[in-house]
């Protein structure tokens, strides 16, 4: 194979470069390089934009992030239209990442405010621009806040919303709590887009980021939280700045996850509202006093919940509205479909005394837990009232009650025997006819109910003023707030329970039968002249109370009275009974003395009448001044006198010092010129006065010189019957009375004769030896006028002394002679001196003469005759 040709190398030395040109590259790589730094230390211009600029200066205010100065002010002027401040600044280019859209920007200076005290650094080194990195693309203007967070998140800090319906106290700044102890703050509020919400930013240090929980509850905590009570006053309050500016707390339950950035969260009122726990919709009455958080709901007098929300607003048809309960976990086992829930509106008595809590906090809730084993859980109740309750029961004896008022009764309260409560007040309702009550009777108590059961309402404490005194009927202290009804005991009650009742005010309108105020009269009675008695007066049988006047009203013809006997005792009341009035005294005058019988005080201040059961069945409705004028019906006697002249109505009729009737009426007879008096004898004496020949005499006070007769009269004249011997006869006169009328009533008559009366007067005593033996009746003229016709009446013990020869003469009292012999003074009695008087004597030595014949006439001399000293029977 031919070996190729190789050619031959040729070398040639390069040209080298000078090093000359080596330090011009070397300048203009370093030229580079310090145009380079210098474009990096100039940083980012950007452009901010202020509503003023004051605090702010060119070439000296920096701009700082995280406390490292990461920039300064260029230049500050105003904009074209001179509304706001243009702010030119360069920013260090290891910053520039912080320059988004969303990135803000304010102004630090010095303050201090009530939320705490905030640039403080800017005090010493004055003020400065700060920002907050925001999202966004990169941008180069800005416009500045008027003020800057109160908090900023640092690295691990958590941003949670919380929603509430109103911002209430709080601030910005305000302070987080859990378990008092800070732990973020508020960082800003806003509406939300529809402007119905608050959402509150909030700042967790990350230091405590671990304690806000998915189920974490928020509530606010600003102001102070009072709560009194019977225990005392209780105050809670965060601190004072949470009392100033507001604050907010939470708490969280262990076992939930840890929150995420961003999470949103219920803001509660208060700690109550943030409580934990089932809750329970309910319907309920629409009642006052309810309270949101406040409203407890018991079992068994342990509080358990408490009415979480109330919507006041639906109230439906039948006044009912619906609500939240929040019930503790720890008795969800009770809320079954078989349980109840009762509202209880609180009152003042002694079952309340017992649990002043429940007193005190107004309505609450009870928790009737179900016994039935198959029942099912529940979670919505309708709420029942108390009364509701009872009346659902089974079993239970249900009584209604009728009263004209309310006598303090109320709704839930007790029905009580003897002391023991057996039932409950479950309705109450007033109409115009008055009160109607709805009562609950346990079922183990239902056959303490009779037919005449009484129900009183037991208000324990009532006070009667008038003119018994003070009255007071109550029951034990401890019961004085109990109120309701009492059950008045009955061991031997008749009958099955009824279906209705009265209901009596008290316990003595309970024995009374008194049913309300307005009270029914048993019997009208009527009387010709006003009695002492008025509304209220007693009304006795055998003197013992058994009911009350309720009314005395003027007629035409009389005045009506209306009666009302107690019920118990209505069955005294018969056809045959007879009305009449207690006097306030009755006084008895005689010559053994005085003798007063008073009525009791009450009687005499209030007035009475009595009755009793006597004489003919005859429906009699009047009313009797007395006693004897009531047992007098039907026995009625005639007594005719010349004047009446000492008689009265009412006058007493006495027979041998009984009184056995009197005087009702006295009249006028006209055609006969005399007076016609009417008197009422009582039965038993009737048939024994009203007999022919029977005297009937008026007496009245004597009042002499001599004597003062008739004491027993001096009160109230009387008239005295002596029983005669004829046949039946309700007509008599009645004679007038006179001196020693009783002692010569049945004595002889006889007239004198005289031609003047000189001072002889009616009862002027006739004497014979001194002895009064009888007396002047009446003195009259005779017909033609020319002497005088004294009447006179002798003892029938004294009659024989008078014969048909006596002679009468005038005894005026004294006698005065004189003669050779000296003078002689006689004097008699000073009756005889004042009211003068007669003597008459027998002449002596002639044959004794028959005795004076009744109405036989003699002559009255004017002096002693002149041989009467020598007359053997005597002249005196």
């Amino acid at each position: 194979m031919p070996t190729p040709k190789v050619q031959n190398a040729t070398v040639r030395r390069l040209k080298s470069i000078s090093p000359f040109w080596l330090l011009p590259i070397v300048a203009l790589i370093i030229g580079l390089a310090l145009f380079a730094r210098i474009l990096d230390e100039q940083g980012e211009s950007i452009t901010i934009y202020f509503s003023n600029g004051a605090g702010i200066t060119a070439d000296k205010t920096p701009i700082r992030y995280q406390g490292l100065q990461i920039g300064v002010v260029k230049k500050v002027k105003f904009t074209e239209d001179l509304k706001r401040i243009m702010v030119t600044a360069s920013i260090n280019p290891e910053a520039k990442t912080v320059l988004r859209e969303h990135t803000k920007f304010w102004l630090v200076r010095p303050s201090a405010s009530l939320a705490g005290i905030s640039g403080l650094d800017a005090l010493v080194s004055g003020n400065y621009i700060t920002l907050a990195p925001g999202g966004g693309d990169s941008a180069d203007e800005f416009i500045a806040e008027s003020e800057g967070p109160m908090a900023q998140m640092d690295e691990g800090d958590i941003l949670i919303h919380l929603l509430a319906d109103n911002l209430g106290s709080i601030s910005a700044g305000a302070s987080v709590n859990y378990r008092k102890i800070p732990v973020g703050s508020i960082s800003d509020y806003r509406f939300l887009e529809d402007q119905k919400k608050v959402q509150i930013d909030v700042v967790i240090n990350k230091s405590y980021s671990h304690l806000v929980k998915k189920d974490s509850r928020f509530w606010n905590s600003s102001g102070l939280q009072t709560d009194i009570s019977l225990s005392g006053i209780s105050v809670d309050m965060d601190s004072i700045t949470s009392l100033v500016i507001g604050g907010v707390s939470f708490d969280s339950p262990e076992n939930s996850p840890s929150a995420v950035n961003g999470e949103s969260y219920t803001l509660y009122q208060d700690e109550k509202s943030a409580q934990r726990g089932i809750e329970v919709d309910i319907t309920l009455p629409n009642i006052r006093g309810l309270k949101i958080n406040s409203t407890p709901l018991y079992y068994q007098n342990f509080k358990i919940g408490t009415l979480a929300a109330l919507d006041a607003q639906a109230e439906n048809k039948d006044n009912s509205v619906h609500g939240k309960l929040l019930v503790d976990e720890n008795i969800g086992n009770l809320l079954r479909s078989d349980s109840q829930i009762v509202i209880n509106e609180n009152s003042l008595n002694a079952d309340n005394l017992n649990n002043l809590e429940k007193l005190l906090a107004g309505p609450y809730f009870t928790l009737i837990a179900g016994s039935d084993g198959n029942s099912t859980p529940k979670t919505d109740f309708t709420v029942l009232t108390q009364s509701e309750l009872l009346l659902s029961l089974p079993k239970t004896l249900i009584i209604k009650l009728t009263a004209p008022e309310t006598y303090n009764v109320n709704v839930g309260q007790g029905v009580l025997y003897n002391g023991i409560r057996i039932g409950e007040i479950a309705q109450r309702t007033v109409s115009i006819e008055g009160v109607e009550f709805k009562i609950a009777i346990a079922e183990e108590y239902r056959d303490l109910i009779y037919a005449d059961t009484k129900f009183i309402a037991a208000s324990n404490l009532n006070v009667n003023i008038g003119v018994d005194g003070i009255q007071f009927e109550a029951a034990a202290p401890e019961k004085w707030l109990q109120g309701g009804i009492r059950i008045l005991a009955n061991k031997h009650g008749k009958g099955e329970a009824l279906t209705q009742y009265p209901l009596y005010k008290d316990l003595s309108s309970a024995e009374s039968g008194i049913t309300g105020d307005n009270l029914q009269p048993a019997i009208t009675l009527h009387s010709a002249v006003l009695p002492g008695i008025e509304n209220g007066s007693l009304v006795l049988y055998k003197q013992f109370p058994v009911g009350q006047i309720i009314s005395v009203q003027p007629t035409d013809k009389d005045f009506k009275i209306e009666v009302f006997i107690n019920s118990q005792y209505r069955n005294l009341l018969t056809d045959r009974s007879k009305f009449w009035s207690e006097s306030a005294a009755q006084v008895d005058i005689s010559p053994k003395g005085v003798n007063i019988q008073a009525a009791p005080i009450m009687r005499t201040l209030k007035g009475a009448i009595s009755f009793e059961n006597f004489g003919a069945a005859n429906k009699n409705t009047r009313l009797y001044s007395n006693e004897t004028a009531a047992r007098s019906v039907g026995n009625e006697i005639t007594l005719t006198s010349s004047d009446a002249k000492d008689l009265s109505h009412g006058m007493p009729i006495r027979y041998m010092g009984i009184t056995i009737g009197e005087v009702v009426s006295i009249e006028i007879d006209k055609s006969q010129q005399r007076i016609v008096s009417k008197a009422l004898i009582q039965p038993n004496y009737y048939a024994l006065i009203s007999k022919k020949g029977s005297r009937f005499q008026l007496i009245s006070p004597q009042i002499s010189a001599g004597a003062i007769a008739n004491l027993d009269s001096l009160l109230q004249p009387y008239i005295n019957v002596e029983v005669g011997g004829g046949e039946i006869s309700k007509t008599f006169r009645l004679n007038k009375e006179i001196s020693n009328a009783s002692k010569f009533a049945n004595g002889i008559p006889l007239i004198l004769e005289t031609s003047s009366a000189f001072n002889l007067t009616e009862g002027s005593p006739v004497q014979y030896r001194g002895i009064e033996v009888g007396l002047v009746q009446k003195m009259t003229l005779d017909e033609l006028g020319d002497r005088v016709l004294v009447d006179i009446i002798i003892g029938n013990k004294y009659k024989h002394l008078v014969r048909q020869n006596s002679e009468f003469w005038i005894t005026s009292g004294y006698s005065f002679g004189f003669g050779l012999q000296g003078f002689a003074f006689e004097t008699g009695s000073v009756q005889q001196f004042l009211k003068g008087g007669i003597s008459f004597g027998t002449p002596s030595g002639q044959v004794v003469q028959p005795a004076a014949k009744a109405k036989q006439r003699f002559l009255l001399q004017q002096k002693l005759p002149e041989d009467s000293k020598f007359w053997n029977q005597g002249a005196y």
